[in-house]
Parts: C-alpha cells; sequence; structure tokens
C-alpha cells in the first residue's frame, strides 16, 4: 500500500503521463513516424525528470510501446513504421519517478485519420473504453478480483468482441507488474480480495475475431487470425468510496 507521499509522487507521475499523451494527440497523423513519437516521450521525461520506465526494466529499446493494427502489445519503433490513415494504434507508456520509484501506467487507442469513419473499428475502440469503466467501478472495497474480470468480460462479450486472455492487468507501486495480476476474463482461483489503498493498473485488451495470440520470443506478440485490436489503461487508486483515476 501506497503512503500519503507516494500517492502524491503517483500523481505527479500521472501529470506528465497526461502530457505526454496530450502532445501525441496533438502530433499523431497520416504519415507520422513512430521515432517522431518516441523521442517525443524522451523529451517530456527528461524535462519532467522522470524515466520511461519499461525500457529502463526490461531492456526494451524504445520509450513507448507502439502496436499497430493486429499487433497485440509491445511494437518496436523502427525506422520504416510510419502511420497511415486508417492505422488502429496503441500507445503503451510507464513512468518511474527517479527518487522514490513510484511507477504509473497507462495506454490508449486510436485510429489515425479517421475514428469516426470506420464504424467497426469504432465501436471496438468505445467496446473497450466501456469495458474498462465497468473494470473500474468494480474496484471497490470488498469487491475481489472477479468482480473485475466478470465487469469486462459481461461487457466485450456483449459487443460481440474477443478478450485477448494470455494478458493480464496488474497491481502497480514500487514495481511496474505486481500481484494481483488481474484478468480479464473468467479465470479459476482468482478471488483476491481489494482494499484501500490499493493501486491497480486497469488494462482490457480487446480484439475483433479472435483471442488467440502468436508469439515468437521476441517483442512483438501478434493476434492469431491478422484481425484489429485496441487496448486501454488506467492506474486507479482503490478508495472507501469511489476509485480514484489517477491516470
Amino acid at each position: 500500500m501506497l503512503n500519503k507521499d507516494e500517492l502524491n509522487i503517483m500523481r505527479q507521475n500521472a501529470k506528465v503521463h497526461k502530457k505526454v499523451f496530450d502532445e501525441i494527440k496533438k502530433i499523431v497523423k497520416d504519415w507520422t513516424t513512430a521515432i517522431e513519437i518516441n523521442e517525443l516521450c524522451s523529451k517530456i521525461a527528461r524535462e519532467n525528470n522522470v524515466l520511461c520506465w519499461f525500457k529502463w526494466i526490461y531492456n526494451f529499446p524504445d520509450n513507448i510501446c507502439i502496436s499497430i493494427n493486429n499487433v497485440v502489445v509491445h511494437w518496436r519503433v523502427r525506422e520504416w513504421v510510419i502511420f497511415r490513415n486508417g492505422d488502429l494504434v496503441t500507445f503503451d507508456f510507464w513512468i518511474k519517478d527517479k527518487k522514490n520509484g513510484i511507477n504509473t501506467d497507462a495506454a490508449f487507442s486510436i485510429i489515425i485519420g479517421w475514428n469516426d469513419k470506420n464504424p467497426i473499428w469504432a465501436k471496438l475502440i468505445e467496446a473497450n473504453k466501456t469495458a474498462l469503466y465497468a473494470w473500474i467501478n468494480a474496484a471497490r472495497v470488498w469487491n475481489t478480483t472477479w468482480d473485475i474480470w466478470f465487469a469486462i468480460q459481461n461487457e466485450i462479450e456483449k459487443a460481440w468482441f474477443k478478450v485477448v486472455k494470455d494478458l493480464t492487468g496488474h497491481a502497480i507501486w514500487k514495481k511496474l507488474h505486481e500481484k494481483p495480476y488481474i484478468y480479464n476474463y473468467w479465470t479459476p482461483g482468482s478471488w483476491v480480495k481489494l482494499k484501500a489503498g490499493m493501486t491497480l493498473a486497469i488494462e482490457p485488451i480487446v480484439w475483433e475475431t479472435s483471442w488467440e495470440i502468436e508469439d515468437d520470443w521476441d517483442w512483438e506478440i501478434y493476434i492469431k487470425d491478422g484481425s484489429l485490436g485496441c487496448q486501454y489503461e488506467h492506474t486507479i487508486l482503490v478508495t472507501n468510496w469511489d476509485p480514484e483515476i489517477i491516470i
């Protein structure tokens, strides 16, 4: 559990996170490169004296994970990665403050150039957001991780999409990925009771027609049938009242 000072640090991290995401949304368009986004993240992190943390703990080569179309997570930044109108892109970013080692984790997805012109993909994004906020609403004292996965799975399946089963949400504090790991679908034994003061990274990963992945044991993980998907993620605080969305 975080103390008051650590929670304030997490909230300061969130301000940097928000600045990164706001700036990405300003510049990303047809012909924007992944390198531009990667350099933007590095610049903002340096200016605010925080670390792009995934790069430091796992030796990931970049400052941000940018996943395009059928890539589920962890696509690396390469010179030839250029966004084109119609690409469905997820930006997943982690921050750690240098002094106290507190983490935050968040992600969002967009369709480059025309979110409102592809009804199926727009519905996919909307279903992901709906599942995310159902997840957050379920993250209450005396509920369990069962209530969370049930909320996510219910919303996604109502929309006739699929939840990627091999990847989970997680608690977050001085480590990026801490227990309990929080599944996005029915899983036996996932009954951890939630307590005030827990900080959780909530991340439904939703796909169009399949939940099965292909992993070549490098960084990128793909969806097996080549369909498209997206991810949204917030870091939240469980309180005695409504959950607080930190970022």
